[in-house]
């Protein structure tokens, strides 16, 4: 059959498993969280600022503009240096959209707002295409419109079970009670959950720690 024929049979494409890989799996399988994509996503992160600033580097590294709402400003200086312009870091989420999102190589691409403020940002800052919105705290108010429509939430650590819990129930504490040191839980309301090993390189490091000796 040639380009141009007419085919015999329909065909659609479908999204690639693609995104933002986090780490690996216990069976061995690369995890990622489905982000940024043609539908916005919010996600949240029971745990330090540092994963705000590793999540935002892999945001950039597949194309989105990402601005982070951070009370320590200090902290991204080796990602800011990095990332130039693709990067905006401010003490609120004030004035986000900056740029109309679109997908990876149109216009300026995905939009993401990194928070790691004490309040959430609004869950409407999530809606419409091509925009992810990530809040990491060490504890979400239970009646939080974000927390509670979240597509993702991630616990760093097995002391984040009861913060958890208040948010997606006793079932998800006690999976994140049982949490070895330097595993991770990923939670998709619906979908259960997945166990994990964050996967961070050297050059992550360097740029998200610049500080450190």
């Amino acid at each position: 059959m040639r380009w141009g024929d007419a085919s015999p049979a329909p065909f659609r494409l479908v999204p690639a498993d693609a995104g933002v890989h986090l780490g690996t799996g216990r069976d061995g399988r690369p995890v990622r969280l489905a982000a940024p994509g043609p539908a916005g996503v919010r996600i949240g992160v029971f745990g330090e600022s540092l994963f705000g600033r590793l999540f935002a580097l892999r945001l950039l590294a597949v194309g989105a503009r990402v601005t982070a709402a951070t009370r320590v400003p200090e902290q991204w200086t080796g990602l800011a240096g990095a990332a130039g312009d693709r990067l905006v870091i401010g003490d609120s989420a004030a004035g986000w959209l900056r740029h109309v999102p679109a997908p990876p190589t149109v216009g300026a691409g995905p939009q993401a707002l990194v928070c790691d403020q004490r309040r959430p940002p609004p869950a409407a800052t999530a809606e419409g295409p091509w925009r992810t919105v990530l809040h990491v705290t060490r504890g979400a108010p239970r009646s939080s419109a974000f927390w509670g429509s979240a597509h993702a939430v991630l616990a760093l650590d097995a002391q984040f079970a009861d913060a958890v819990g208040r948010i997606l129930g006793d079932r998800a504490a006690r999976a994140t009670a049982a949490l070895a040191p330097g595993e991770i839980a990923l939670f998709t309301p619906g979908a259960g959950h997945e166990v994990l090993h964050p996967d961070i390189a050297p050059g992550e490091t360097a740029l998200l720690t610049p500080n450190l000796p």
